[in-house]
């Protein structure tokens, strides 16, 4: 229920620990255009809002997202706005559509749904911020430990990273919440206490309620448990850079494989560092230690022709002829059905592509077409002749000769005459990203 105390006072001092905190996390910073704050209403997320605000963050906002799991969400979307607008900054409420549990259960969803949210309209140059602090840090670290985490979840939340096509930034994690609370103390802040931090139900709370009150009694606080996720840090970013070495210059990374003979030579805890370092260099999240496991373990020992896959929350991988290859989303997606045929009208000077690349009229020759002939860009079927200055070549032969693996080749564009005849294939070298 939300509190009862007096407005937030705008004369915060600007030398506090909590203003401080949140001023040298974003001095670094290279002018982000927006800044998002992600306001629950709760204390933390309402001393981090204040805070901005009594720093002048340029191009600040506030967005709560409502999960739609309460009878009184929408009274905290309520009191999010009011305090939002009390304190002069813009406000957007985003609410999710009923969760997916299917993977993860309700927590991992529910977390989800909600940084998609928040990344909605942002940038490279933006940044969100949440409120995270260090007892929130030991909590993760103990978490971690207690699911059986390596390095990579012992190190539990970094300051800064990247989140999709933005940043995220969590300004408050070297101070204990203690300081926050005295912070909302002097502030004489408002902010609205969510029921559900209590449900022991949620391993979190119930770690946070149950469990870390006695470890305080005997231990002191969360420092130590916070300095050791640190020290895990340093020794994840020393393992990356090793594993970073490993992998093919910066330029040749946006090929989608790895090859096998670079894992082949390495001990199998070096295999795994390889492949998880390439994964996030694609973009993907990596899969948890038992399946990257086995599909090493598959893709290392299965016979030349099979094609070992596996799949999770963020991707897929695959093998075939001696390279893994990984992408985004279900592995059914990789074998999903070829796009419809499109028309490429004469006057129409450009064509993009599904996968973002343009073709234009001027390229056209150097794929041996004409330039002003009317095409239709189809994909293939089965069956497929292509007519090349050497007569009809096999479609499926002249793939197989690329190394073009069996699941892409559904989507791979054809160059079709106004008379059917198959002229041209543009391959993944061809045709240039859409500026």
């Amino acid at each position: 229920m939300p509190s009862r105390k007096p407005p937030p006072d705008p004369r915060a001092a600007a030398d506090d620990p909590v203003v401080a905190a949140l001023r040298d996390f974003l001095k670094p910073a290279s002018g982000p255009r927006r800044v998002r704050v992600a306001f629950s209403g709760g204390l933390d997320s309402s001393v981090l809002l204040h805070a901005a605000t009594r720093l002048g963050v340029a191009g600040l906002e506030a967005m709560h997202v409502d999960h739609r799991l309460r009878p009184d969400a929408p009274l905290q979307a309520e009191h999010c706005a009011a305090m939002a607008g009390a304190l002069g900054c813009l406000f957007q409420l985003r609410v999710l559509a009923p969760l997916d549990r299917t993977d993860g259960g309700l927590e991992a969803a529910a977390r989800k749904a909600r940084y998609a949210r928040l990344r909605e309209g942002l940038g490279a140059d933006d940044l969100i911020l949440t409120a995270q602090h260090a007892d929130d840090q030991a909590e993760t670290f103990l978490l971690a430990a207690l699911r059986g985490s390596g390095p990579d979840g012992l190190q539990g939340m970094r300051p800064r990273r990247r989140e999709g096509a933005t940043w995220l930034g969590r300004p408050f994690l070297n101070l204990p919440r203690a300081a926050l609370i005295e912070y909302a103390q002097r502030a004489h802040l408002d902010w609205y206490d969510d029921p559900s931090n209590r449900d022991l139900r949620f391993d979190r709370n119930f770690l946070r309620h149950s469990v870390m009150p006695r470890l305080r009694e005997r231990f002191g606080g969360s420092a130590g448990l916070a300095r050791a996720a640190a020290w895990q840090q340093e020794a994840v970013a020393r393992l990356r850079a090793r594993d970073a070495a490993r992998l093919p210059a910066p330029d040749d990374m946006a090929r989608p494989w790895l090859e096998l003979d670079r894992l082949r030579p390495l001990q199998a805890s070096e295999q795994r560092g390889l492949l998880r370092q390439w994964l996030r260099q694609q973009g993907l999240r990596p899969p948890g230690h038992e399946r990257l496991q086995e599909f090493l373990r598959q893709v290392l020992a299965a016979s030349p022709d099979a094609s070992p896959c596996v799949a999770w929350d963020d991707g897929w991988m695959r093998r075939y002829q001696g390279r893994v290859y990984a992408g985004p989303g279900p592995a059914t997606a990789a074998d999903a059905e070829p796009p419809p045929d499109h028309l490429w009208p004469v006057e129409q000077r450009e064509f993009v592509l599904p996968d973002g690349r343009c073709l234009n009229r001027d390229m056209l020759p150097a794929l041996g077409v004409e330039r002003d002939a009317a095409l239709t860009v189809s994909y293939r079927r089965g069956g497929e002749q292509v007519l090349t200055a050497g007569g009809r070549r096999s479609l499926k032969k002249l793939l197989q000769a690329r190394g073009i693996p069996p699941w892409e080749r559904q989507r791979i564009p054809l160059l079709r005459r106004s008379d059917g005849e198959l002229v041209a294939v543009v391959w993944p070298e061809m045709a240039n990203a859409r500026s």
